[in-house]
């Protein structure tokens, strides 16, 4: 292993640069045919690609990437590369053109081309039946969910079929008439809509490993007689594709699917070969490798390999190959710079050939805003010697174009030792899931009116000769209530401590349930009152009034190197109102890990020092104060701000002097931990107070906050909030921002649980050191770090490893960490110090041992300190065996299960699940909370605050009922988890423009809208109408429509009512009973919804 794995990062070795890109295009423009670049390793490829893009037209430049596995790995191929390979192997370009790749690929066996290619073209107006479309899909592998979310997958709604092929970008959505193709468009996976119109569309393959018979059958009779000595049984990959599954790691049998394969160079026969060397050794060490994996895999019987001779294109075939590719001689770069200031000191003092141009370039747009204002008042005599040009481009090395005589100096290539060089590309998280509460079939439920109950699913039922969807609530003695959908509002889900074996259902026959809702009405009376007491005195306290002007803000928001997300703007708005005001703020700010709340924080900071007041940001571990203490610094750089921290490493005298300069106001921010609870610093000029992760912090610290709070503005930082922190947003002691949206390049952490082995340690580490990346390494038991770093350092003799954590020396720590920074190290050994705030974009594999000893939002803080840049991101949730508590091995299970970006709000409410909601609130609310669930408790508490004077407890649900067929049916949204969530989504929407929205949405998705879901909608529009009006409900028969009114009906409505009776006693009346009676005869369900608005226009 030690002469195999090479460290392919980008280090600060920039001497040995050779001029290949520009010689590549010279070639390029002097042949007829496509070329096929070959680098050494990866990283080299991306590199050339981005160069090239410079002088060549960008739509003639492909990348293909390698598979980013290990040989024999137990991993698949990430989706985004097969995505990406479907559609440079499927791109039709005509001109010559250029693809761009790594020696590792010429290893790799791959199906014939045919495999990849597209079928028949279909256009708008092209003749296909729904049926034709979907058997072409099923037959092309593709596999039929209610929504697609990934490739290879299909979905049918009504006359919409959606199919996620890996030759676009985004899913297809096409809606088909009458056998006749309508609309073709493209849509966003994560919000389910559509976002752009094409023309025509092709289909290919979803992927390169089948499930149908054909293909199974030939893995199956390739296996056996590879494998004649092994016993199929117990091969678990063997039984899994048996079975038509696709587990991970299948591709170690790849070559069984197949009739033959055939080389990467076979692949892209039409293409000349490029080299920039001789990889002779290269490839010999990569042929040892695979070798030597061979060797350390091949050792489970139920997991038999294929000999590397049949798996592998030969190294020897490799180099035949490459005896006939063109090999690239290029000049060393003549002016070489170790970090960027040496360039700009070589142009201050004309160090450079005269009448060069120079072209400086950056990724960073507020570097590429920096450069362009320095160089653009640069002084006269630079202008003269040098012409200076600024570009913005992704990351490329130095080049020297020969013929205009000019060069290219990147700014992060030269200043930075490891760091991203693959563009950005906003990423948006499906928003939907943290709205509703949707409740599975099983599931245990609360009915406001009836008690627990078991959710068995949806139902039509024929009432009066109309259909309408039911929601089925299983009782005791299965006794059945079927919950109409305009009562929807009235369930929610029943969270139970995972411990609990089994709840004792409530009976529709009994009024015990009558009983605990009673008590636990009172209690959240009581509760209320405590609330309001604490919020009554914050109302009455004052802070200092934070204001800056747009324009000095501005100014700020400018020196930030990325996009801010919508999210991120919309929380600092509400950030920036609040802390306007004389009445403090007590503001929550949720976002995942790396989404983005430090910038937040950031900026309302710089609000608090433009007003002349200064900042405290309390840490919960010295580590994130001092990445907090850099970030700041960096941040601020560029304003006359002071930032300083104070932690246990900070020493005696310097502690007292940053204390007394903090008092005399010549610190602006100060960074700390709990240790600034324990000094005398002085508040009295501090305008806002910063938490990160309060819920890290003792009771000791907490009762400090809880003193400040009255008349602080304080800012909450958390990425899993705890469920005490949720009942504070919901019942208005703190405000709440959320930060959904995934920062540029984020994709989904690969999470694995598995057995603590030396083999699978070794395995994870190789592979990310191979991929130029690095590794966390958790392990909470200091006394076992050292074997461990032995361990590892015995298996993979080339891999640097270091050790942190808290009882290590100050310089000790700060100086792994740098190593660790700055590419030194390989791995690091460390705490769960890593979950505070640890951020190394290229560490992208973290392995936690003894995982089972966390808790949920513990391991997902954890799993998000990698996966922090364009590279796939891997989690190994470590055990020592399978014979792990209950309690251990359902959060472990449900850390799998929420392993998409931004899911951190799921986990939480995946922990209140798990720990069930009787201890939240705290001991008084325990019981009554068991009883009757914290969803209705929290609904109760929420009404109890709303009218806090009231002694009683009310919610009033408007009916409106035409008493025709009002639902969505199943063969326009086949599955009940969307319809449920559409009827959620309807039932809570009091606008009126989004009840169109959801109209439109659901077009969109499911195509034309039959009338059921037309009437649905129409009734839920009136609903909104008379909502505070005094109305309760509206009943319309065949022959009249009865308005139900309350006590408090405006008085203008009742003037309008009486005049409607005054003028027509025949057609209008008032009952004693408080009935509005509109005569009408109408058979016809929507006309008389159309003549109920008319009169509602009259009167209300």
């Amino acid at each position: 292993m030690a002469l195999i794995i090479h460290n392919y990062m980008l280090k600060k070795n920039h001497n040995n640069n050779r001029n290949y890109s520009y010689k590549i295009k010279e070639y390029f423009e002097k042949q007829n045919d496509s070329l096929c670049i070959l680098a050494k390793n990866n990283n080299e490829a991306k590199y050339l690609f981005n160069e090239l893009k410079l002088f060549i037209d960008n739509n003639l430049i492909k990348y293909f990437p390698d598979n980013e596995l290990l040989p024999y790995d137990h991993f698949s191929i990430p989706e985004s590369l097969v995505k990406k390979r479907f559609q440079i192997i499927n791109s039709n370009i005509e001109s010559k053109n250029i693809i761009v790749s790594s020696i590792k690929n010429l290893f790799e066996r791959f199906p014939s081309r045919e495999l990849f290619n597209s079928i028949k073209t279909y256009k708008i107006g092209s003749q296909l039946a729904l049926n034709e479309i979907t058997q072409i899909v099923d037959e092309l592998n593709y596999k039929r969910k209610s929504n697609v979310e990934n490739l290879n997958e299909y979905s049918l709604r009504g006359g919409i079929i959606d199919i996620f092929s890996p030759t676009y970008a985004d899913p297809l959505r096409i809606e088909i008439f009458n056998e006749k193709i309508e609309s073709i468009r493209l849509f966003d996976v994560k919000t389910q809509l559509s976002n752009e119109l094409i023309d025509s569309f092709s289909l290919s393959r979803g992927n390169l490993l089948f499930n149908n018979e054909t293909y199974i059958d030939r893995f199956i009779n390739n296996w056996r007689e590879y494998f004649q000595n092994y016993d199929e049984r117990y091969c678990d990959l063997f039984q899994k594709i048996k079975n038509e599954e696709n587990p991970e790691g299948i591709e170690i049998y790849f070559p069984f699917f197949f009739k033959k394969t055939i080389s990467f160079n076979e692949m892209f026969k039409n293409y000349n070969l490029i080299v920039t060397g001789n990889f002779d050794s290269y490839i010999d060490s990569y042929s040892q490798f695979i070798f030597e994996r061979y060797e350390d895999e091949n050792n489970d019987i139920n997991r038999p390999l294929i000999s590397p001779k049949d798996f592998f294109t030969t190294k020897d075939k490799i180099k035949n190959i490459l005896k006939n590719a063109k090999n690239i001689n290029a000049n060393k770069i003549k002016y070489e710079y170790n970090k960027f200031s040496d360039l700009e000191n070589s142009i201050k003092n004309h160090e450079l050939e005269e009448n060069l141009k120079i072209n400086i370039a950056s990724s960073i747009e507020s570097e590429f805003q920096k450069l362009q204002k320095k160089y653009s008042i640069a002084s006269n005599d630079i202008n003269h010697k040098y012409k200076i040009s600024i570009i913005k481009t992704d990351p490329i090395r130095n080049i020297f174009d020969e013929i205009n005589n000019e060069y290219y100096f990147h700014k992060e290539y030269l200043d930075k030792g490891i760091y991203n060089i693959d563009s950005n590309k906003e990423v948006k998280i499906n928003t939907s899931s943290y709205s509703q509460n949707i409740f599975t079939e099983g599931e245990y439920v609360i009915h406001e009116d009836y008690g627990l109950g078991i959710y068995t699913g949806l139902e039509v039922i024929q009432v009066n000769n109309s259909n309408n969807e039911y929601l089925k609530i299983i009782y005791l003695n299965d006794e059945k209530l079927y919950v109409p959908l305009r009562n929807i509002e009235k369930i929610s889900s029943y969270h139970h401590k995972i411990e609990d074996k089994e709840l004792i259902l409530d009976s529709l026959s009994s009024i015990k349930w009558k009983s605990k809702k009673n008590k636990a009405k009172k209690r959240a009376f009581d509760h209320a009152a405590e609330i309001l007491d604490v919020e009554s005195r914050r109302l009455k306290a004052n802070s200092f009034v934070l204001k800056i002007d747009d324009e000095s803000f501005e100014r700020f928001n400018d020196d930030f190197p990325y996009t801010e997300t919508p999210d991120q703007l919309t929380a600092i708005d509400s950030i920036r109102n609040d802390i306007k005001l004389i009445k403090p703020m007590n503001r929550v700010l949720c976002g995942d890990v790396g989404f983005g709340k430090t910038e937040v924080a950031m900026r309302s900071s710089y609000i608090s020092i433009f007003s002349n007041k200064q900042v405290v940001i309390v840490t919960p571990s010295t580590v994130l104060c001092d990445q907090h203490n850099n970030s700041f610094l960096k941040r601020f750089e560029n304003f006359p701000v002071s930032v300083t921290k104070l932690n246990r490493h900070t020493g005696t005298k310097e502690k007292q002097k940053i204390i007394d300069d903090f008092k005399n106001k010549k610190i602006d921010i100060l960074i700390t931990t709990h240790i600034g609870f324990n000094n005398n610093l002085d508040f009295s000029n501090v305008g806002l107070l910063i938490i990160d992760e309060e819920h890290k912090f003792g009771i000791k610290q907490k009762n400090f906050i809880k003193d400040k709070q009255e008349n602080l503005h304080i800012l909450y930082l958390s990425a899993t909030p705890i469920p005490r922190t949720m009942n504070m947003v919901f019942s208005g002691l703190k405000d709440f921002s959320f930060l959904q949206t995934a920062p540029s390049n984020r994709i989904n952490i690969k999470s694995f649980l598995k057995l603590h082995t030396t083999q699978l340690i070794k395995e994870a580490l190789s592979r990310e050191k191979l991929r130029g990346g690095q590794s966390f390494i958790l392990q909470n038991d200091i006394g076992k770090m050292e074997s461990l770093k032995n361990e590892i350092e015995r298996v993979i003799p080339e891999y640097k490893v270091g050790i942190a954590h808290g009882k290590l020396k100050k310089n000790e720590i700060r100086q792994i960490m740098n190593d660790f920074i700055g590419g030194e190290l390989d791995g690091l050994i460390c705490t769960t110090i890593v979950e505070m705030g640890l951020d190394i974009p290229n560490a992208n594999t973290i392995l936690i041992i003894n995982s089972h000893k966390l808790g949920l939002s513990q391991l997902h803080q954890l799993r998000g300190r990698v996966g922090r840049s364009a590279k796939q991101g891997y989690c190994y949730f470590l055990i020592p065996s399978n014979n792990v508590p209950n309690s251990s091995k359902a959060r472990l299970d449900s850390i799998i299960k929420y392993s998409k970006l931004g899911e951190g709000f799921l986990i939480a409410q995946q922990d209140l699940d798990l720990r069930g909601g009787g201890e939240i609130l705290g001991e008084k609310q325990s019981g009554h909370i068991n009883d009757v669930g914290i969803s209705l408790y929290l609904s109760m508490l929420k009404e109890a605050l709303k009218s806090n004077k009231s002694s009683e407890y009310e919610k009033h649900l408007y009916e409106v009922n035409f008493y025709d067929s009002a639902y969505i049916d199943t063969n326009y949204l086949p599955s009940p988890t969307e319809r449920l969530k559409i009827y959620k989504k309807i039932q809570i929407t009091n606008n009126n423009d989004k009840v169109d929205e959801i109209k439109q949405n659901l077009i969109d998705r499911c195509g034309k809208m039959p009338s059921e879901s037309m009437n649905l909608l129409n009734n839920k529009k009136i609903q909104n109408r008379i909502v505070n009006t005094g109305i309760k409900s509206i009943k319309s028969y065949e022959d009249r429509t009865n308005f139900i009114l309350s006590s408090n009906l405006k008085d203008s409505i009742l003037n309008n009512l009486l005049n409607l009776i005054s003028k027509d006693s025949n057609k209008y009346s008032l009952t004693k009973d408080n009935k509005f009676i509109y005569k009408f005869i109408e058979s016809n369900a929507n006309k008389r919804r159309n003549n109920v608005n008319l009169l509602l226009d009259e009167i209300l």
